[in-house]
């Protein structure tokens, strides 16, 4: 297996996955997609539907290829177990996760905090914390998707810490805790183990537990698999490529005309586009970096902080400038309006790790859990 090339595609797809990341939150007005009238398509329908593959569809690849990126590099160093090999990568990534989910979330709660007194004093803030769990907001304050079931007819909702993209390092972080058990199941039963998770995955049933993610435990544990069989995601044989690039376009499309998840069917048919997809950006990546086209280093450095911040009144102030200067509401416009903002909103992330970089490097440094 070509580690060192498969290396090179992690680094590569770091900064285009938290683009996707990124417009994900940029999916700007909500609409009503029963409004759509697919016999007589109009601008603003063609719109609709532009933003849902996007946002809705497309990006929904970039997490668990990230979960699959970390599984894998986690379980480097541990093909011969060792318990202090593990809690040695634990303690690493008490500083690289741990310590960032912490800071951010106490930043987002002091900027909500310091809104509410300024409206309603101390009552205001004593109200919101009360409203938001107190401690809870750390965890799983934020709830959505409430009305969405499994397979078996049970709840299968979605929750994040008061800061809502931290959800991923909150998952991420009880999955890597969690990787002893997985690797236990994929060296008793193999590939069996890893179809399992996938059941999992697919069918929305799984620990009823906040922090207790389907998809991470199936993409971190996928990524714990492939380095544990030494299977190369970055090449693999031709027709395999082309059939799974082929189907994962298919469902792209089926995908967006079901409006994502948020329909019954679109449920349904929405984890084997993500599942096909989230490999298919491997041997995508892979093209890119065998042709030598390449990213900055430096824009792949900056991919953690646009991470953490970008939801921090970023989004919002962008998509108001935008929205002021393209005051036409035509459907030309507003899809360029929507292409617009997560570039600005990745511009102004990076201004502000560039002026970090400059001025507060050692606070840049804790901010983004020391990474280098």
């Amino acid at each position: 297996m070509n580690y060192q090339h498969q290396y090179k595609v992690f680094e590569w797809l770091r900064f285009p996955l938290i683009i996707g990341v990124v417009l994900i939150h940029c999916f700007g007005k909500p609409f009503d997609y029963e409004a759509i009238d697919f016999y007589h398509v109009s601008g603003m329908d063609l719109y609709n539907l532009f933003r849902v593959s996007i946002s809705k569809v497309l990006c929904h690849v970039c997490v668990p290829a990230f979960y699959f990126i970390s599984g894998f590099l986690f379980y480097k160093g541990l093909e011969k177990w060792s318990w202090n090999k593990y809690f040695e990568k634990i303690i690493k990534r008490i500083k690289s996760l741990f310590i960032p989910f912490l800071i951010w979330n106490t930043i987002y709660i002091a900027i909500l905090s310091l809104s509410r007194f300024r409206h309603y004093g101390m009552d205001g803030v004593l109200s919101f914390w009360s409203e938001n769990g107190y401690l809870h907001m750390y965890w799983d304050s934020n709830i959505w998707n409430s009305d969405r079931v499994n397979l078996l007819g049970g709840a299968d909702y979605a929750s994040s810490p008061i800061h809502f993209p931290l959800w991923f390092l909150r998952d991420l972080m009880v999955v890597t805790v969690s990787s002893p058990i997985i690797v236990l199941l994929f060296r008793k039963f193999h590939c069996l183990g890893l179809l399992l998770l996938t059941v999992f995955y697919i069918s929305g049933v799984f620990i009823p537990v906040n922090g207790f993610s389907a998809m991470a435990f199936l993409f971190f544990g996928a990524g714990i698999y492939f380095n544990m069989e030494r299977i190369d995601i970055t090449s693999m044989r031709k027709y395999v490529t082309y059939l799974l690039i082929g189907v994962s376009i298919l469902l792209w499309v089926v995908v967006t005309l079901l409006n994502g998840h948020e329909t019954i069917y679109g449920n349904v048919i929405y984890p084997f586009f993500v599942i096909s997809g989230s490999f298919s950006v491997f041997i995508i990546a892979s093209l890119f970096v065998k042709n030598n086209i390449f990213i900055s280093p430096y824009m792949a450095k900056t991919s953690f902080f646009i991470y953490l911040s970008h939801t921090i009144l970023i989004v919002e102030f962008c998509q108001l400038i935008v929205a002021n200067i393209t005051a036409n509401e035509g459907p030309v416009v507003l899809i360029l309006s929507y292409i617009a903002v997560p570039i600005l909103v990745v511009f102004v992330c990076i201004s502000i790790y560039y002026l970090l970089n400059k001025i507060a490097p050692k606070l840049l440094s804790v901010l983004i859990g020391y990474r280098k």
